[in-house]
């Protein structure tokens, strides 16, 4: 097994953990859009102040999976719709879940193709 290929198991495991972190919290604050809805509007004033928080926090947790994104896609040596794609993961909610479940059976069949 090579440098890079010992790497890609540890990455592979923050890509996922940072998969499952950054879709729950895009699901948490897409829930949290809802309250725009037309007759919710008791919800504005109760969820603004937690939802801003929640928000801010989501951003600084897909910067890091980013991160994890990044370093996963240039280790495998992947074309650039992959990284799109598992980018979009972070903004579109619940595809980060799906992402992660199709790149994460990839992976294992690379490592096994390698062995």
């Amino acid at each position: 097994m090579s440098d890079a290929s010992s790497k890609i198991p540890g990455a592979l495991a923050r890509y996922r953990v940072m998969a499952f972190v950054t879709g729950t919290l895009l699901i948490v604050v897409f829930l949290g859009m809802l309250r725009y809805l037309p007759g919710l509007e008791d919800l504005k004033a109760t969820l603004d102040p937690a939802m801003l928080v929640i928000a801010q926090i989501h951003g600084f947790v897909y910067m890091v999976y980013l991160v994890t994104v990044l370093q996963l896609w240039l280790l495998m040596r992947w074309d650039v719709p992959r990284v799109i794609y598992m980018a979009a993961g972070g903004i579109v909610p619940l595809l980060s879940f799906f992402a992660e479940r199709r790149v994460h059976a990839e992976v294992l069949d690379t490592l096994e193709v390698q062995k």
